[in-house]
């Protein structure tokens, strides 16, 4: 059987956030990761949650319940992923775009300037690990949850525009949707 070392930093946050944690120790988190198990978003494959690592998007490392919050996918295609980035990082580096944005780049997202609470970070696409732009962390996390293809962000299109009723036009020539001028309001 495999053993799991507790590190410092895992106590440390146990201590921080004993009063969130729905075990008393590291220890007894483990034992319940190492019985319950869930599945991957990237392989589909039902693991152990001792195969996840923590969530550390957010300031909690627990749910409202006190469990671990864990990352969607499982270790090993959190390490795939992570070789497509470096490999995007490499691509980008060849033609002159930094791993970082440079001052005053503004997010290729929403066009506004980042802010201290919301920095831009390095976008990539995950099928062809080549470099897409910089992004307010908050519009690149908000794109991976609707599934980080336009698929899923057309489906959050058509779904908000059951109310908006837009006009939405193709141009074909950059394949890009844009909105009809001439009919900016339905009301």
């Amino acid at each position: 059987m495999t053993t799991f070392k507790v590190t410092a930093n895992e106590r440390l946050l146990y201590s921080k956030q004993k009063d969130k944690a729905k075990f008393e120790t590291p220890e007894e988190e483990i034992m319940y990761a190492t019985t319950n198990s869930k599945t991957c978003s990237k392989c589909n494959l039902m693991k152990l949650l001792i195969e996840y690592t923590g969530n550390t998007s957010g300031c909690d490392a627990f749910d409202k319940n006190g469990y671990r919050l864990r990352r969607p996918e499982c270790k090993s295609c959190s390490k795939k992923v992570s070789q497509g980035k470096q490999q995007a990082v490499k691509i980008a580096k060849k033609i002159g775009k930094p791993y970082k944005a440079s001052d005053g780049t503004v997010c290729a997202l929403c066009g506004k300037l980042p802010k201290k609470d919301d920095v831009l970070v390095f976008d990539h696409c995950h099928t062809t690990n080549t470099f897409r732009g910089y992004l307010h962390n908050s519009c690149n996390r908000s794109m991976g949850v609707l599934g980080d293809d336009v698929e899923g962000l057309v489906k959050a299109v058509n779904y908000l525009n059951i109310s908006e009723k837009k006009k939405l036009i193709l141009d074909t020539q950059k394949h890009i949707l844009i909105m009809d001028a001439t009919r900016r309001n339905s009301f």
